[in-house]
């Protein structure tokens, strides 16, 4: 459970007027002296605890640091007043595989940094072909930037006609794991691992501790559908709007305070908390 949502929760709780269980201690204390005292005891009891736990899961809105991810699908975008939006960074795609790139990938990567965005690059895995193929695809088409978000690898289940089936778990690990090296190693920032939460318990989950993972979940939050997801990132709709963007566009939260997204800007936060 993410302790400090349900601290956060109880805070809000208390700010919007409700019971600690002190006061409603001195409610049900009352109430049984005048009726029968154990069935109003247990009563209070069930009340307090609702009044101290009717809160569901935090939303988009409840974390402080926001972004965005875009292709060539948005089309021109108004760098300026994305950053006006209260957008704190995005990720463009890049590459996919290894011979395609995204068309607005250059406009977007010069025209977010002339803006002041944080700004990173992603990378469309496709499991038709091999790992370093797709390390020198991207290194041909993303400059090295040091001051640029981590790279991210985009890996999830498509329907291709190109490359049709699911391979399994032990031929995907270590195709994957020579992609992160090779991308670190060049562009000197970890890689940041994208995809589903189906993905992830598929195929992913415990290979790589020590990476921040950003999670596509559009039916809800992540702890809720699997409460055991370290997550980082949220990708919580692919319908979102911001201003400078004609159309709709993929929306993310980011996993932690002001304080802690400056770290992750410096390279000083855990991935593991």
């Amino acid at each position: 459970m993410d302790i400090a949502w349900v601290k956060k929760a109880f805070r809000t709780k208390r700010r919007r007027g409700g019971r600690t269980p002190a006061i409603a201690g001195r409610w049900a204390s009352l109430a049984a002296r005048l009726v029968n005292p154990l069935a109003l005891g247990s009563l209070a009891v069930g009340l307090s605890a609702c009044a101290l736990f009717d809160f569901g899961p935090p939303g988009p809105d409840d974390y402080p640091v926001k972004g965005i991810d875009v292709s060539y699908y948005q089309e021109d975008i108004n760098w300026r007043s994305v950053v006006a939006d209260n957008t704190a960074f995005a990720w463009l795609k890049a590459t996919e595989g290894g011979d395609w790139s995204d068309p607005k990938f250059a406009q977007n990567w010069y025209g977010a940094a002339m803006a002041g965005l944080p700004r990173g690059a992603y990378h469309f895995w496709y499991f038709c072909r091999p790992a370093m193929e797709q390390v020198s695809w991207f290194m041909q088409n993303v400059p090295y930037d040091p001051y640029a978000l981590p790279p991210v690898l985009d890996i999830e289940w498509v329907d291709s006609k190109t490359c049709p089936g699911h391979p399994p778990r032990e031929a995907i690990i270590p195709e994957v794991k020579t992609w992160l090296d090779a991308i670190e190693r060049y562009y000197g920032k970890r890689p940041i691992i994208y995809t589903s939460i189906s993905f992830y318990n598929d195929r992913l989950r415990g290979a790589f501790p020590g990476y921040f993972v950003w999670i596509a979940s559009y039916k809800g939050h992540p702890v809720v559908r699997d409460p055991s997801l370290r997550w980082n990132f949220w990708q919580h709709t692919e319908a979102g709007r911001v201003a400078g963007i004609r159309g709709r566009v993929d929306r993310n939260v980011f996993n932690g305070s002001a304080r802690e997204w400056r770290a992750f800007l410096e390279g000083r936060l855990n991935p593991d908390g």
